[in-house]
């Protein structure tokens, strides 16, 4: 394969399916970053059913946008201060060793919440939720119903995917929200140097984009290209393309997945069970 090869522009994966017809909505991926509020756990006697309902009121929460952590957006709103001015950092609350816990406001969960508006033209289709990161632990919840646990959303830069179509109400205004954790002790996590040092909310909150987007029974996730020189020269190289497919029914689904790098195309015949996601790998050796 020419050198031009390695320079790939772009991979387009269809998936037909043959006894499925995939809806096709606007394939425009909905970025959560805007009109976003924060508040402590501590004192709010409502739960995710409630605050996780549209309309709910946020008078005495923190206005903020993500990805953020708890920290940030507290300095954002100049409940903390700035704590790269001066000694500012050490007279934020639980910086200092002898900080009592019950006065640490980090100690505690902290709530995020948001309202949006779904596209009517979602309707009748798969609604994915997608994170990127969320330290460290999380409840999830989406218009009163909780979608995941603690349990299920653990860890930090971790790929978070959840089907929230069925309680998501197209064409009208929605709302998600989480109860976070911030990381315990012996927790594999964001780590932090002496230069620059750990922050008293140790990193809690959401770090990259929260998106929404729709799909047909059938998605196609976390597309790859693996690439293997023909050294020492690099005239020639070999590709692997690996994809991982999802069929979210509850019946298995039969199709055809087709790729493309420039001129050259490939295909393989996939089966999927009912709910079941399989990585699908086009080999150099299968395909030259």
């Amino acid at each position: 394969m020419k050198t031009r090869y390695l320079s790939i522009l772009s991979l387009f994966i269809v998936l037909f399916l043959s006894n499925v017809l995939a809806q096709k909505p606007d394939a425009n991926i909905i970025v959560l970053r805007d009109h976003w509020a924060i508040r402590s756990s501590d004192n709010l006697t409502d739960n995710g059913k409630v605050i996780s309902l549209p309309g709910y009121a946020t008078k005495d929460w923190y206005p903020t946008s993500v990805p953020t952590t708890i920290l940030a957006a507290l300095v954002a709103n100049k409940v903390c201060p700035d704590p790269y001015y001066g000694n500012n950092y050490m007279e934020l609350p639980g910086v200092r060793r002898w900080d009592k816990p019950e006065g640490n406001p980090f100690e505690s969960s902290w709530w995020y919440r948001t309202e949006f508006d779904l596209p009517a033209e979602y309707t009748g289709n798969h609604v994915w939720l997608k994170f990127h990161s969320v330290n460290y632990r999380a409840n999830l919840w989406v218009n009163g119903q909780k979608v995941a646990d603690s349990t299920q959303m653990e860890g930090a830069y971790r790929l978070y995917s959840f089907d929230i179509s069925p309680y998501t109400k197209p064409g009208q205004k929605n709302c998600l929200s989480l109860e976070i954790f911030p990381p315990k002790t012996f927790d594999l996590t964001i780590s932090w140097v002496d230069w620059n040092p750990t922050p008293p909310d140790r990193g809690m909150g959401i770090w990259y984009d929260v998106t929404l987007s729709a799909s047909g029974p059938v998605t196609i996730d976390h597309p790859f290209v693996k690439t293997k020189l023909n050294l020492p020269s690099i005239d020639k190289a070999k590709l692997s393309v690996i994809a991982e497919v999802k069929n979210a029914e509850s019946v298995p689904v039969k199709g055809l997945l087709k790729g493309r790098i420039e001129n050259i195309s490939f295909s393989k015949e996939v089966i999927l069970g009912a709910n079941e996601t399989k990585e699908v790998t086009f080999l150099p050796e299968e395909f030259p």
